[in-house]
């Protein structure tokens, strides 16, 4: 017989269950108490999110003749929100994400996210907002939040925790940083690589690990402009990705962007994604590019946070479904 999915009850899953709840009510109590609003925002759409690395499981729906596809993130519909003046919202439920990669000690098919967006165009905002709800969670777990944090930059990263020098890669010059990274003995850069493939694999195998050392928070920033998904550009020359992204004892927690506005940009990055896209196309939501258009979005910042990673990382654990009442897993 072949494996099987099947769905597991934790052996403490009352405790655990009652726990989650403390920590879900604890996120939502601070963000109420910031002024922000609870979005109740569909995540079964005609169309999901471009990013080529992420699959948003395809649907059919009896008597439908399109097929729907579930959200890896509430981004779209969060954003279609903010172009209609919602400026502080914030979306805590399930998300979804396929592939066999999904299913692991790290990750889940089905997993809660906390999405939030304010106006601004720092991402200082977003560092305090994280290290803000994280002692809201904390305390609500009964553990001590992490006090320590540190900004680093990605150039930084990859100087001080795998030897490499990013200039080549921030240039576009692929080729050059992977003989370099292949010389420090990360065997698996090609030359073929393009620089979000290489970036990927340094941060999983040289970085990543280094930070799990730490205790505190450490936020990524200074993105290739490859990496750069929905968030804006510098102005700096070459520009990077004004994008952070939150690492708690190894745990990648949380990513967000000074939010990208300009729907003339917006289709080109989906075109490009489009492209890089191996395996069944995504359709592009056109309403979001309309309300670009039509009514503009007003300078934002946001972020996306794995919840249930928040909650590992805190308790100081290292397997997902030890912070799950029910989960999935192959038999």
């Amino acid at each position: 017989m072949g494996e099987r999915l099947v769905l597991r009850t934790h052996p403490r899953a009352a405790e655990i269950a009652v726990r989650r709840a403390r920590l879900l009510a604890a996120l939502r109590a601070r963000l109420d108490a910031d002024g922000f609003v609870e979005l109740d925002v569909p995540v079964l759409l005609p169309h999901a999110g471009s990013e080529p690395h992420l699959h948003p499981p395809r649907v059919s729906v009896a008597g439908l003749s399109d097929a729907l596809w579930l959200q890896t993130s509430p981004e779209l519909p969060c954003k279609r929100l903010l172009c209609a003046g919602v400026a502080r919202s914030y979306f805590l439920g399930h998300v979804y994400r396929g592939g066999r990669e999904e299913l692991s000690t790290h990750h889940q098919p089905q997993f809660a996210m906390l999405e939030w967006y304010r106006p601004g165009e720092s991402l200082e905002l977003l560092v305090e907002d994280v290290s803000t709800l994280a002692r809201a969670a904390a305390e609500a777990l009964g553990v001590t939040a992490p006090d320590a944090s540190r900004l680093l930059s990605v150039s930084e990263a990859l100087c001080l925790h795998a030897g490499l020098d990013a200039a080549p890669l921030f240039a576009g010059d692929a080729r050059t940083f992977a003989r370099a990274a292949r010389a420090s003995g990360l065997t698996g850069c090609r030359d073929d690589d393009d620089v979000s493939t290489l970036l990927s694999r340094v941060l999983v195998e040289r970085v990543e690990p280094r930070l799990a050392a730490s205790e505190g928070w450490t936020f990524l920033h200074g993105y290739p402009r490859e990496q750069a998904a929905l968030a804006r550009l510098s102005d700096d020359d070459p520009p990077v990705a004004l994008r952070v992204e939150a690492y708690l004892r190894g745990f990648e927690i949380a990513n967000g962007y000074v939010e990208l506005s300009d729907a003339d940009e917006l289709r080109a990055r989906w075109r490009a994604d489009a492209a890089a896209r191996e395996g069944v196309s995504v359709p592009q939501d056109e309403g979001l590019v309309e309300a670009l258009e039509r009514d503009g979005m007003p300078p934002s910042v946001g972020m996306a946070l794995g919840v249930d990673r928040l909650a590992l990382a805190l308790l100081g654990g290292h397997d997902l479904r030890d912070v799950l009442p029910l989960y999935l897993e192959l038999a």
